[in-house]
């Protein structure tokens, strides 16, 4: 699929295996790539199930992001899972809940700071579930409820960068 869309990724569509999104900045022009988006997957025979579409939207979730005019944010849909997620019994257990909650690490402040009780039990012969990986455990959960919106940068205004280090991680935030 990346094949397909490769003069055209990064300037009016993003592809994730089979999740095409098409973006722009008006009507006219969605329309315009929304129609060389299906020439191209008819020229291809490549077929797109009407129920899986949709079209025009203003806000649609892609890739357990919300995606709107202004930014993105998480999916709230997609949160639920890792808000409902039970504490961590086994290694097994905390990788699972870290590879989902580090899909989202970008929306969390301090991401590395907070999780490295719980990536400490990783280390062979080292799973013993304290009060510290408690409260990371629990502070990472609670982060998703109150996230960030990210929003696209406006390049009238001046940006500033905040940069962090400590033993336990690194961290530089571009804003405006």
């Amino acid at each position: 699929m990346n094949e397909v869309f490769r003069p055209y990724l990064k300037k009016f569509v993003l592809v994730f295996f089979d999740d095409i999104l098409i973006y722009s900045s008006s009507e006219e022009k969605h329309l315009r790539y929304l129609n060389l988006t299906l020439e191209l997957l008819r020229k291809h025979q490549l077929f797109a199930k009407k129920y899986k579409c949709q079209f025009g939207c203003q806000e649609i979730g892609y890739l357990g992001h919300l995606i709107f005019g202004q930014g993105m944010r998480e999916d709230p849909e997609k949160l639920e899972a890792i808000v409902d997620w039970p504490r961590p019994e086994t290694l097994k257990a905390v990788r699972g809940f870290l590879g989902l909650i580090g899909y989202y690490r970008r929306f969390i402040k301090n991401y590395g700071s907070i999780a490295a009780a719980l990536t400490t039990l990783l280390k062979k012969n080292n799973f013993k579930w304290d009060d510290t990986a408690e409260i990371a455990f629990e502070r990472l959960k609670e982060a998703l409820t109150q996230p960030p919106v990210w929003a696209l940068p406006n390049f009238y205004k001046s940006f500033l960068i905040e940069c962090d280090a400590s033993g336990k991680g690194v961290r530089a935030i571009l804003m405006q």
